[in-house]
């Protein structure tokens, strides 16, 4: 190919002459197959199919094989020489270059440089959410828009030329901004840390950048959740949080959401007093960290409500006028903004005031009573005492008491103690004391006694007192019984004698401890009768047993207080000791038989006379429990020893009241005798007599010897129902001295006879008799006895009760049966004989031939071998029994039964066979098998085969026994909407189930249930699941089963539902998942219901939903329920009415007042009418008030003027479902001071001292302005309540004006006339200059 030639012209000259060139008319067209192989560039054309082929455009340029600088996106007419043909070929386009991207978070604008040569138009193609997105343009821009926020997305441009062919694609990737997070959400505050939490924006988001700036620091983090704690913050800092979505990269950062709080300030700490006095506390503390707006400082007596409160900057603060000993309870509160962190409770004391003064209310020896008045300004303190100190000279001593007075015990008698009190109030604080001093008593003398001397005269004694003295004395005084004065006496010893007394008189004495003049101690005293006169001719009057009377004679100084001790004493020892009053006694209750002396006294107070005694025994007493005995022969006679004392005994013996034998002067310790050799049945009486002293006593009793017994018993005659008894007469015995008496069952029978006839008795039963021979006084002899048995009766309905092939048992009846009846059996043929004796009244007997014929003979007797009369029968044995061969169970209804031939089979025996348990069958059959049929299902049959022989008579049956197959059951599944249990049942299938067996899959074993079920209820299963059931009938060793049946437990209902957020669009809830769940398949199903009824169905997997987009204000019902397999859908979760929050209200502003703030705002968006307005407002000590209007304006009315107070408006549905609050806060205007008073002394330097009172509110302080002629003369800034101004002029008129200044307004000012003072002015020193002396008259200054 030639090369171009280089013209000196432009190239858009050059690229119109190609162009026409290229279009010029083509003769013939190419056909497809002849430009298959021609392909193109952005500057060439090649033709693949002959490299050597030559190829022109128009008549200037050509080239063999292809052709190049071209110029790119062109129609070119290119005429293939090769071919004589011409076709038109569009080169490629150039690739586009300098591309410009700009974008925010939903589209992406492009601009680009156009590539060299031509360009129909340019394609844009970019995947959007994964759809393919394509634009055409014809220029050099294009906007990606609807797209989504923080996406990353590949975009290709590619320039398009004539006949749409492309050139290469210019492919680079763009990310739109995320957008702004929405619900920016201040979750928790504390100390150090703010909690954020956020809805994420919509589109994508990589992570979050979250900024904040306070505490003169400004730091950053990053985070990929959509909740962040910021954390390392300062306490009660103000602190301003932005958020910002990040995406694909940190650069690609959205727009940043803004929110600012304050953090909670630390609670102040280390609170300490300072001062403290009886009624001010002063305390400081610390902040730990950080700062705060304020402090409030509260102080209580334990009350809710504080006593005292003050806001305070500084970190110290005190109170005055409170009242002396009590506890205050103080609370130190920090302030930072909204929030507010109390200290904790510190308890101080005032310090309490002393007790009134001192008072002696009793004193004593050793104690003293004292009393003080209660400390002033204390009544009712609680938890006070009092400390008490005393001392005499030595160690000190204290005491405390919760009351104003006190007891000083174990004190020294007679001495000095000086005593302070002081009161102890809480905390162990103590008031200055109160001094003050006492003395106590001496101590009384101790023991004090009085004794009678004589008839004339009584000695005092004493003990010396505790704590005794040297110097004491003692007072002595001596009184009559009218209480006169007879004696006094003052000794320094501690004895004195009385004498010139009366006797028998009573004299009262005391005595007084005297430590000096007029210090006595208490007065002990004691009293004395004298000796009274003895008694005179003492006698001893009546004796018995047991007492003795005395008498005796008065004595001649007889009184009518005497009275007479009288004792009585043996061998020296006291017995009795009683008084009388008379001169005569009778002492009781002594020992008989026993030697007594007697004294007697005279008495009086106590003192006893001279003694008079005599002497006497008493009687002895009888014996007690004396008792004869008598045997056949012999009497014993035993007795109890006489009560009291005895010298000896005598015993007689009479018979017939004459003297038989006697017994003298035994030994008083002789207690029994024995007379021998007596008559049978013979009576006699014996006496014991007892002799003590001159005195004798006796007691007596009579006895009666024993009879001899009859001979032994024999028996005449016995029946079945009678017995007769005979036995010899008694020896050495007289017969008209006895009878006989005979006992039996029947009783007891008298008779002179020797024989006993006993009737009427039972058949076979034994029987005892004893007779005794009855004598004097009805003694009966030792008695004789007699047994036998009546005859039984013979047996009856002897009959056999089982007969075998070599054995028969019999069993048999008797009347009247005993147990210790005994039964002989014979058996016996003509070959054959045995007999046995037997207890019971059945026998079998065995070793006998079969089919053989026995004669049975039964015998009844009796213990003692007594015999009935024989019963016999006759009876033949039995044939052998079959055996079996085989039992087979054809189906549920058929048996087939075969045996064999029994042992010793005859011709002529047939079969008998018995069906029971499944229908009772009854056949004969001659063979040795038969087929039972129609029998019940599942059934347990019993066959019995009998061989019977030709009389009829019956071997022993040979029985089996054999189940029928059981029936099968269908079965039915249901959950019955459980979602832990399945239930299955079925119908009981024909005949009989001995039980079933349930297998449910997914349960470890199969379940066994009888045969009455019909239906089981599986528990506990797993919820939403499928579960299978064979159910399988058994009887005996047969089963059947039936098909397996199909179903499902329903699922768990989810967890409980929370609302985890809300904001003006959206609702998100959270739940738990449903319980139990582990293995199946499960979605959740969410409805929201709106209050016209409108239902709102989805579904999702996780367990949590955000229902958006919604209306702000609007209420929904809203459910959650699982739905599992086989679509089954367990009971709903509902969270009623949840309210999306509405919009916040609008331009929140105040307008103040003294005691009024008046607000006003704007209704929210999407405002709707059953909307209300909550309104709060907290002051500054930290008090919230709030009110609830429908309306868009409110006046807070009685506020506290000069005070702060922060107002939130909240929107608030009819639910209370709340907006986020607008916030504003304000300050009450200043009140102005109402009363002002002014003096302007007579001083040198004029002044004004002006005061008010303090106004209305809350303050910082007041503006004080003097003016004079409408001219500020002075102006300052004064606490509370007065300014003085100086250097005025005297003598002018001011007008004084007071502003009360607080956070907010001022108050209006109050304005007041007020003139200084004169004074004598000060003489300048350069007063002569300023003199001008007149020579006509001279003046002298008045100084």
């Amino acid at each position: 190919m030639k090369p171009l030639l280089r013209f000196s012209v432009s190239i858009w000259t050059l690229f119109s002459a190609l162009l026409r060139i290229s279009q010029s008319q083509c003769v013939s067209q190419c056909d497809s197959t002849q430009t298959e192989n021609l392909t193109t560039t952005t500057t060439s054309i090649t033709y693949g199919n002959d490299p050597n082929c030559n190829l022109s455009i128009g008549n200037n340029i050509s080239g063999n094989g292809s052709i190049t600088g071209l110029i790119p996106g062109t129609v070119y007419q290119i005429f293939i020489n090769c071919s004589n043909c011409c076709t038109n070929t569009t080169t490629k386009p150039g690739k586009i270059a300098l591309l410009t991207v700009a974008t925010n978070t939903s589209s992406i604008a492009l601009t680009w440089t156009p590539p060299p040569g031509q360009v129909a138009k340019y394609m844009v193609h970019w995947l959007n959410g994964g759809v393919s997105m394509v634009i055409y343009t014809n220029n050099t821009t294009a906007v990606l828009s609807d797209l989504i926020p923080g996406t990353s997305y590949v975009i290709t441009v590619t320039a398009i030329a004539g006949g749409n062919q492309t050139g290469e694609s210019y492919t680079f990737t763009s990310v739109t901004k995320p957008a702004v997070v929405r619900s920016l959400t201040i979750i928790n505050i504390t100390t150090s840390s703010v909690s954020l939490d956020w809805t994420e924006p919509v589109g994508n988001v990589t992570s979050y950048t979250v900024q904040w700036i306070g505490g003169g620091v400004a730091l950053n983090d990053t985070t990929s959740e959509s909740s962040f704690t910021v954390n390392n913050l300062i306490p009660g800092f103000q602190y301003n949080i932005t958020v910002a979505a990040v995406s694909v990269n940190s650069s690609n950062t959205g727009d940043s959401t803004l929110i600012s709080t304050f953090t909670i300030p630390e609670k102040p700490g280390n609170i300490t007093i300072t001062a403290r006095g009886t009624n001010n506390l002063s305390i400081s503390w610390t902040l730990p960290r950080g700062r705060v707006d304020n402090y409030v400082v509260n102080i209580s007596n334990g009350g809710l409500i504080p006593l005292y409160s003050n806001i305070t900057a500084m970190t110290s603060a005190s109170f005055t006028g409170l009242n002396p000993g009590r506890i205050f309870i103080i609370t130190v509160t920090s302030v930072a903004g909204n929030f507010r962190a109390t200290s904790d409770q510190s308890s101080f004391a005032t310090y309490p005031t002393p007790p009134g003064s001192i008072i002696i209310s009793q004193r004593t020896n050793s104690s003293l009573y004292i009393k003080w008045a209660t400390p002033a300004l204390m009544e009712g303190a609680p938890n006070i005492s009092y400390h008490i100190t005393y001392q005499n000279g030595g160690v000190s001593q204290d005491a405390d008491t919760i009351v104003n007075q006190t007891e000083l015990s174990l004190l020294s008698s007679g001495t000095s103690y000086n005593i302070t009190v002081e009161t102890v109030g809480p905390q162990n604080l103590r008031s200055t004391v109160v001094p003050y001093s006492a003395t106590t008593l001496p101590n009384p003398v101790l023991n004090l006694v009085a004794r009678p001397k004589s008839t004339t005269s009584v000695e005092v004694t004493w003990s010396y007192p505790y704590d005794f003295k040297s110097y004491y004395t003692y007072l002595v005084q001596t009184y009559n019984s009218m209480g006169a004065l007879i004696n006094n006496t003052t000794v320094s010893n501690n004895i004195t004698d009385v004498p010139n007394l009366e006797p028998g008189t009573r004299y009262n004495f005391t005595v007084t401890t005297i430590a000096a003049t007029g210090n006595g101690s208490t007065v002990e005293q004691t009293f004395s009768y004298t000796m009274p006169k003895a008694v005179t001719n003492l006698t001893v009057q009546v004796v018995n047993t047991t007492s003795i009377q005395l008498t005796w004679l008065r004595q001649s100084d007889y009184k009518s207080t005497y009275s007479y001790l009288v004792l009585a004493l043996k061998d020296t020892m006291k017995v009795q000791n009683t008084s009388a009053l008379t001169e005569t006694y009778t002492f009781f209750n002594l020992t008989p038989g026993a030697l007594y002396t007697f004294n007697v006294f005279t008495v009086v107070g106590g003192v006893t006379s001279r003694v008079d005694n005599t002497s006497s025994y008493t009687k002895p007493d009888v014996v007690s429990g004396i008792v004869a005995i008598g045997s056949t022969s012999n009497m014993s006679v035993s007795w109890n020893n006489a009560s009291g004392q005895v010298a000896s005994y005598d015993v007689l013996l009479y018979k017939n009241n004459s003297l038989e034998r006697n017994y003298t002067n035994l030994s008083n310790t002789t207690v029994n005798k024995l007379f021998q050799g007596l008559k049978p049945g013979v009576l006699y009486c014996v006496a014991v007599v007892t002799n003590s002293g001159p005195y004798r006593n006796s007691s007596r009793v009579c006895n009666a010897t024993f009879p001899n017994p009859p001979g032994p018993i024999m028996v005449a005659s016995q029946t079945v129902e009678s017995i007769n008894f005979t036995w010899p007469f008694p020896e050495d015995m007289d017969y008209n001295q006895y009878n006989f008496t005979v006992s039996s069952f029947r009783g007891l029978f008298s008779t002179k006879n020797n024989w006993f006839l006993l009737a009427n008795l039972q058949s076979g039963s034994y029987y005892n008799i004893s007779v005794v021979t009855v004598g004097v006084w009805n003694y009966e002899s030792t008695e004789v006895i007699a047994e036998n048995y009546t005859r039984p009766y013979p047996v009856t309905m002897l009959t056999q009760a089982g007969i075998t092939t070599n054995a028969v048992t019999l069993m048999w009846e008797q009347q009247e049966s005993k147990s210790y009846y005994s039964y002989v059996v014979q058996v016996s043929n003509s070959s054959f004989s045995s007999s046995k004796a037997v207890l019971n009244t059945s026998i079998t007997i065995t070793g006998l031939l079969s089919g053989s014929n026995y004669s049975f003979t039964v015998t009844t007797q009796t213990a003692d071998g007594t015999q009935a009369a024989p019963v016999t029968v006759w009876y033949f044995t039995r044939p052998y029994s079959t055996s079996w061969s085989k039992v087979e169970t054809l189906n549920s209804t058929a048996i087939h039964l075969v045996w064999m031939k029994p042992l010793d089979y005859k011709n002529g025996y047939t079969y008998r066979v018995t069906t029971t348990g499944c229908g009772s069958k009854n056949i004969t059959v001659a063979e040795e098998d038969t087929l039972i049929s129609e029998l019940t299902p599942g059934t347990n049959c019993t066959f019995c085969v009998y061989v019977r022989a030709a009389d009829g008579t019956e071997g022993q049956a040979n029985c089996t026994s054999q189940y029928t197959q059981p029936g099968t059951v269908q079965p039915r599944i249901s959950s019955q909407g459980s979602n832990s249990s399945i239930l299955v049942s079925w119908t009981k299938p024909p005949g009989k189930v001995e039980y079933y067996n349930v297998y449910l899959n997914g349960t470890s074993t199969a379940l066994v249930l009888n045969s009455t079920s019909t239906s089981w209820l599986f528990g506990n299963l797993a919820a939403g699941i499928l579960y299978s059931v064979v159910v399988t009938t058994f009887s005996g060793p047969f089963n059947a089963s039936s098909a397996s049946i199909t179903n499902a437990t329903f699922p768990n209902a989810p967890g409980p539902v929370e609302v985890l957020t809300k904001t003006t669009s959206s609702i998100t809830i959270r739940w738990r998942d449903a319980p139990l769940m582990t293995g199946a398949s499960f979605f959740y199903q969410l409805t929201y219901t709106t209050q016209q009824g409108r239902e709102n169905i989805s579904t999702t997997t996780t367990t949590n939903y955000t229902f958006a987009p919604l209306p702000s204000g609007t209420s929904y019902n809203i459910s959650v329920a699982t739905v599992g397999v086989l679509g089954f859908q367990s009971g709903k979760v509902q969270i009623p009415m949840v309210t999306t929050r509405p919009f916040s209200v609008r331009s929140v502003n105040a307008t103040t007042e003294e005691k009024n703030i008046i607000v006003m705002w704007k209704e929210p968006d999407e405002y709707k009418e059953s909307y209300r307005y909550n309104l709060t407002w907290q002051s500054s000590d930290g008090s919230i008030n709030s009110n609830i209007t429908n309306i868009t304006e409110y006046n807070i009315r009685d506020l506290v003027p000069g005070s702060p107070y922060i107002i939130n408006v909240i929107t608030q549905t009819s639910d209370g479902t709340q907006s986020a609050p607008n916030l504003t806060s304000c300050c009450t205007d200043a009140s102005p001071v109402e009363t002002v008073q002014c003096t302007g002394p007579n001083t040198t330097n004029a002044e004004l001292i002006l005061s008010w009172n303090r106004p209305k509110g809350r303050y910082s302080d007041f503006q004080v302005t003097a003016i004079k002629d409408g001219k500020i003369i002075n102006t300052s800034s004064s606490s509370c309540c007065n300014q003085t101004f100086s250097n005025l002029r005297h003598h002018t008129e001011y007008n004084l004006t007071v502003v009360t200044q607080s956070c907010g307004r001022s108050s209006t000012p109050l304005s007041y006339l007020c003139s200084t003072g004169i004074t004598i002015p000060p003489i300048p020193d350069n007063f002569e200059s300023l003199v001008r002396v007149s020579e006509k008259l001279r003046k002298i200054p008045r100084v």
